[in-house]
């Protein structure tokens, strides 16, 4: 089978004017502080919404590229499970770790907020946490890479990453169509999506592959892989042990008759059932659904492609399911709960139990890219923002990081 292979990101066919190359100094400078909110495209709900609004007004040639982003002021981070294994999380994974600690991870879960700055962060949080913080900063090399925080501005690279610098080579990386996706070995998988906020959890037949078969397909060598990371162009992010990958889920639990048609009040209703043939025959409630979990890629549901996903230009956000979806099935299988901020309590046992695994939010919609960490060195990171949203649109995904070598 052959492939599409890049030593740098796939050119975006639509969106604002992105960083494909080095901007005009005049550009990147042509903001002035400003007291006229300034919308950033960066991924939304955070309390960074601000700050990223800061670096636009200042900047307004960064608006829409990969620097309008959490990534410019948060590092990612390692950190260790219980059996000493060491795990990469990129920045939106390991900030997470404040508000919601993981307890597989023993060591480096970060203490607070400022814990996950990495220097230019940090350097713009001591001069202010402002427009003018910014303007301050702007001629000091934060993460001491040999280039000032506007030259690497300039040339579209992180100033608070000493691994991200001008003149750096993007990392090598290969690329699966559609329709090279679809040869594959098709893996189905009948499972609870879990909501945590959601209005509906939902049963779901999914049609896709396995992640373990995508990486033997490009021919990962993942012998010194310790995790991966599969991004979608808005932003998300979610990371996953290598073993994880490599190993089936235990069997999910099916529990039915909690659509809101089966009760009196319909709003005591919470989950969403596929049509009756998508549904394994003979399965029991409260019994294990058959055939194998894994974390998958899906394109299909329920005999249809995942709906398109697609850049909503008003909010920079991400509409849509797919064309692909990474599928996480629980790892703790349990039955349904309701959301989180359902107004009512019927004390029946399925209100809201923050104990459950809640595995909707490991899923990443619109997935167009799998990591594999940890990134070699010498290579730059790949621009998910400049290439993501081109690749959503010509539906691939592109594989990049630890055991991925240029042919």
């Amino acid at each position: 089978m052959s492939r599409t292979q890049h030593t740098m990101p796939v050119a975006v066919s639509m969106l604002l004017v992105l960083i494909a190359g080095p901007l005009a100094a005049a550009d990147v400078n042509e903001g002035s502080l400003s007291s006229t909110p300034q919308s950033s495209l960066s991924y939304q709900g955070h309390e960074n919404d601000t700050d990223s609004d800061n670096l636009i007004a200042v900047y307004p040639a960064l608006l829409g590229t990969r620097l309008d982003d959490c990534q410019t002021c948060h590092t990612g981070g390692i950190v260790t499970d219980a059996d000493q294994k060491e795990f990469y999380l990129n920045p939106c994974s390991y900030c997470h770790l404040v508000p919601t600690p993981d307890a597989s991870f023993t060591v480096g879960i970060p203490g607070s907020f400022e814990a996950t700055l990495n220097p230019f962060g940090l350097d713009y949080k001591n001069k202010g946490r402002d427009q003018k913080a910014l303007k301050d900063i702007d001629g000091i090399d934060s993460d001491d890479d040999g280039f000032t925080n506007i030259d690497e501005l300039i040339q579209g690279r992180y100033p608070g990453d000493a691994g991200s610098k001008p003149g750096q080579p993007f990392a090598p990386t290969d690329t699966l169509s559609w329709e090279e996706i679809h040869n594959l070995d098709v893996h189905n998988q009948f499972m609870l999506v879990n909501a945590h906020r959601q209005n509906f959890d939902h049963y779901v037949a999914y049609t896709g592959v396995t992640v373990k078969e995508i990486l033997s397909a490009v021919g990962a060598d993942a012998a010194g892989a310790t995790s991966v990371t599969f991004i979608a162009p808005d932003g998300h992010a979610k990371d996953f042990a290598i073993e994880q990958i490599k190993t089936a889920f235990p069997a999910g639990l099916y529990y039915g008759n909690l659509d809101p048609g089966h009760f009196t009040d319909p709003d005591q209703g919470f989950v969403t059932y596929p049509p009756a043939e998508f549904i394994p025959e003979g399965i029991e409630d409260g019994g294990e659904i058959p055939g194998e979990q894994w974390i998958m890629i899906a394109y299909g549901r329920e005999g249809n492609d995942l709906d398109p996903g697609h850049l909503d230009y008003t909010s920079g956000t991400l509409e849509g399911e797919g064309p692909y979806r990474s599928v996480v099935p629980q790892s703790r299988p349990g039955a349904p709960d309701r959301s989180s901020k359902h107004p009512t309590t019927y004390n029946d046992g399925l209100d809201y139990d923050d104990n459950k695994e809640h595995n909707s939010g490991l899923c990443t919609r619109g997935l167009v890219a799998i990591r594999i960490n940890p990134m070699p060195e010498g290579y730059e990171e790949f621009d998910w923002k400049n290439g993501g949203w081109s690749l959503l649109e010509h539906r691939r995904i592109l594989i990049y990081g630890a055991g991925i070598t240029r042919k």
